[in-house]
């Protein structure tokens, strides 16, 4: 009898231990999804900071004709990126490997690439003194022909990013799987 009415009791109470871990799992994944879903909105916001300062063109006509790389100046963008890059990475290390923080990251990498082939190109219209030196720079004709090629690169990164961007934002609205 004794066996009996432990065996009943083990088959009454497990199920009910199964359901309270069940709840448990399910409240742990709706606070970790909801932890996800709002580590992805914040990094979707701070990129689009990036977003507006930068130009994106549609073809390479539209950026032929204007040649302009970025609504604001190389050091306000240098600025903008470390800011967003501190913001951004403990984020996506809080997200779990998925194709939203790959997007995530790539969008960002691509603003970085675009930042680092800018730098090369860039000259501010103000020149310190104390930098000048005395030796002068030569530079060949391949040189030129390099440089003359890079403000494409960056545009062609700018226009990664927006994709990298914009597909992270359809994946969080669910227009995109």
């Amino acid at each position: 009898m004794n066996a009996s009415l432990a065996l009943l009791f083990i088959l009454s109470v497990a199920p009910m231990a199964a359901y309270g871990q069940s709840v448990a799992r399910a409240q742990n994944l709706i606070y970790q999804t909801s932890d996800d879903q709002l580590a992805g909105a914040s990094s979707i916001a701070a990129l689009k900071r990036l977003d507006k300062d930068v130009f994106v063109y549609r073809s390479l006509g539209d950026f032929e004709e204007s040649g302009r790389l970025a609504r604001v100046s190389f050091e306000v963008f240098k600025n903008d990126l470390q800011a967003v890059t501190a913001e951004i990475e403990p984020l996506l290390n809080r997200l779990p490997d998925s194709r939203l923080k790959a997007e995530i990251s790539n969008a960002l990498d691509s603003y970085r690439d675009g930042a680092f082939w800018w730098r090369k190109v860039y000259q501010p219209r103000v020149v310190n003194a104390a930098t000048l030196t005395s030796m002068e720079i030569t530079r060949t004709q391949s040189d030129e022909v390099f440089l003359a090629t890079v403000p494409y690169t960056v545009a062609i990164h700018w226009r990664q990013a927006s994709k990298y961007l914009r597909r992270a934002e359809e994946m969080m609205n669910g227009t995109r799987k």
